[in-house]
């Protein structure tokens, strides 16, 4: 049980990591901009 646990974490703390890291991308590229009122571009 704790093993599996353990594997949960990290790839839970993984796919964090991967949606902060997409969105610091969205963010410095200014990508954002091109739908400023989400849902009605």
């Amino acid at each position: 049980m704790k093993k599996q646990f353990t594997r949960f974490a990290k790839l839970a703390l993984f796919f964090t990591f991967l949606v902060t890291l997409a969105g610091s991308v969205v963010r410095m590229t200014g990508s954002g901009m091109g739908c400023p009122d989400w849902p009605r571009c």
